[in-house]
């Protein structure tokens, strides 16, 4: 089979991941007959299917000033880091996709994703920081995050292209995974113009808070 571009996998992801469920019905009709073409909505093409959006997720490829990675490399060294560099942080489970991490008795998640579709259906969950294109999932993943605040609180979801994020989770894991990226690869990550903006608009946060 083919790669499934990342345009296509980020909807093919949000019906994979039973968390989100979204009903092949609702995929953008070009998208979704190409994904038919592939027979990859066919129980036998699951397997195809899981293998294709994993592949889109760790190989989205980031292009920083003096260097270029994928989303998989950076989630494969913050493993090792997590696993070889902090005492305080356990790891739990990690298939390079999804990492499973504990520091004391908080449990976290860092996912490599496609896509960001359908992650208000999170809400309320673990922390879970989702690596993934901010633009490719529209103008209404801020809009739903500034709606809710279990979502909020929930799911981060962090662009490593644009160096942006969206979502307000309180998670030591999430720390260690910003000073990692300021220390390994120079970057730092910093809220959304718009997701910050709209919260200075409904008064969730002022220019005093610090």
């Amino acid at each position: 089979m083919r790669a499934v571009p990342l345009e296509q996998a980020r909807w093919l992801e949000a019906v994979l991941d039973t968390r989100i469920a979204l009903p092949p019905g609702e995929i953008e009709a070009t998208a979704r007959a190409a994904l038919e073409a592939e027979g990859l909505f066919e129980p036998a093409g699951r397997g195809a299917a899981e293998a294709a959006v994993r592949e889109a997720a760790r190989g989205r490829r980031i292009d920083w000033a003096a260097r270029s990675v994928t989303q998989g490399d950076v989630l494969d060294a913050f493993h090792v880091h997590c696993r070889d560099a902090l005492d305080d942080v356990e790891i739990d489970a990690y298939d390079g996709r999804v990492l499973v991490a504990r520091w004391r008795a908080e449990t976290s998640r860092v996912e490599a994703r496609a896509g960001a579709l359908g992650v208000e259906r999170l809400a309320g969950g673990s922390p879970t920081l989702l690596l993934a294109d901010l633009e490719g999932a529209g103008a209404g993943l801020v809009e739903a995050f500034l709606a809710d605040g279990a979502l909020r609180s929930s799911v981060l979801v962090v662009d490593l292209g644009r160096l942006e994020k969206v979502g307000a989770v309180r998670s030591s894991v999430f720390v260690h995974f910003e000073w990692f990226l300021r220390e390994e690869y120079g970057v730092k990550v910093l809220p959304a113009n718009r997701f910050t903006q709209g919260l200075l608009e409904r008064g969730i946060i002022s220019l005093g808070m610090g």
